[in-house]
């Protein structure tokens, strides 16, 4: 009986005071013009971003000066191909706060080099920070050569009507992602690209069920964004340039 009630306690206490607890901001932006090498995007203290990730001895991540979107500086990622596992290039912001009900918007240019297939190639993701496995979320892949969504949980992928839109190589393209995010089938997901409209899903379920401490579950929000080669299963390397990231939180 004692057990039973302090549990009742516990969800209790988390369903009142979950966003006080779980802080964290639900809006950044970069342009990247104020770091000169790679390792100054990470602080220690969140302000700019969390950790980047290399999972090859051949991946890399640089500042660069040559490719840019505007200003003087983007964010050049190298992803190398893997026979094995995935082969990841990215930087991430962790601990912020994107909660059920609120509708997030993230704006990013991205320039994919040379015309070779990147099949599956994962360029942002939206998501849960968990301290083992993977968390849930939402992210942009590369499939056919154009943009769809895939869920980190179970929901099904949303994929371009018709014949949908080749995603351009070899030049700036500007990627829209906004979500409105809902444990039920009330949220909406819609992609733009370059200013068209893509993906347009309606009463859909963008969160998934609350499931505390779990590494499948989220308390009713997201935490993490990331982007550039956050996932590269293809044959084959890729470069990716990164510029003018966006993100922001319409309540």
């Amino acid at each position: 009986m004692k057990k039973a009630l302090l549990f009742v306690l516990v969800i209790s206490f988390f369903s009142c005071n979950k966003k006080e607890f779980f802080k964290g901001p639900n809006s950044y932006k970069d342009g990247f013009e104020d770091y000169n090498e790679i390792d100054e995007i990470i602080d220690g203290n969140d302000k700019y971003w969390s950790f980047f990730q290399n999972t090859l001895i051949t991946n890399d991540i640089l500042i660069d000066t040559t490719i840019t979107h505007s200003g003087n500086r983007s964010v050049k990622f190298i992803g190398g191909k893997t026979e094995n596992g995935l082969s990841k290039a990215s930087i991430n912001k962790q601990n912020m706060a994107f909660w059920e009900g609120e509708t997030v918007v993230v704006d990013f240019w991205l320039y994919l080099v040379g015309n070779d297939p990147a099949q599956w190639l994962f360029i942002f993701d939206l998501e849960e920070q968990t301290n083992i496995g993977a968390g849930p979320g939402m992210r942009l892949a590369l499939v056919d050569g154009k943009l769809l969504l895939e869920h980190k949980y179970s929901n099904p992928n949303v994929e371009q009507k018709g014949d949908g839109i080749p995603f351009p190589r070899n030049q700036w393209v500007n990627v829209r992602f906004e979500t409105k995010l809902s444990q039920k089938k009330k949220g909406f997901v819609k992609v733009y690209q370059d200013g068209l409209l893509i993906i347009n899903q309606e009463k859909w379920k963008t969160l998934p069920s609350d499931v505390l401490y779990s590494t499948q579950g989220t308390q009713g929000r997201y935490s993490q964004i990331e982007f550039g080669i956050t996932a590269n299963p293809s044959e084959n390397d890729l470069i990716m340039y990164v510029d003018d990231i966006s993100v922001l939180t319409i309540n």
